[in-house]
């Protein structure tokens, strides 16, 4: 197989663009950082030489290509070394409405990264424990561990928020 095609590309990210938006919004926290993940993304998938097997395979792939790049930002000097101006975060959180990023990606964002994306994976995504372990590439009882934590971590997020959850 070739590489993939303009209209091939087109097809995909109005497909997926919103999943790969979400996971790295979920992850990177703030919308100017979620945008410069997705474009890496969509720059992975023009690089690509050979299309990526079936669907499945694509999304998972995405997936995966959006976990890395959202790992290398947390990785960079940019991020490291440059302190945020959390008022200006909270404003523009306010800006774009509690519509917009919801009280449930709110309250996920207040979690460690390592869980973040496995509940994102599985909620969001609805990949299974296995699924997730061979994407992220790990085992399938620290993904089963992580998600319960991060389950129980949200939890009392939302109970502090006055907000009474069942998960």
């Amino acid at each position: 197989m070739d590489s993939y095609s303009r209209t091939e590309i087109e097809n995909i990210i109005e497909k997926y663009g919103n999943t790969i938006y979400r996971a790295a919004y979920v992850q990177v926290k703030n919308r100017a950082q979620a945008d410069d993940v997705f474009q890496e993304v969509c720059i992975k998938l023009l690089r690509q030489k050979k299309q990526i097997g079936n669907e499945e395979h694509l999304k998972a792939w995405l997936l995966k290509a959006t976990n890395d790049c959202c790992k290398d930002y947390w990785k960079s000097a940019w991020c490291r070394k440059v302190t945020v101006d959390h008022q200006l975060v909270q404003e523009e959180r306010e800006s774009y409405g509690a519509e917009t990023t919801g009280y449930l990606t709110e309250c996920m964002q207040q979690l460690p990264y390592k869980y973040r994306m496995i509940l994102h994976l599985f909620y969001y995504e609805e990949y299974s424990i296995r699924e997730i372990a061979k994407m992220l590439h790990m085992k399938e009882n620290t993904v089963s561990s992580r998600l319960s934590r991060g389950r129980e971590k949200l939890k009392q997020i939302f109970q502090k928020g006055g907000k009474e959850y069942e998960f």
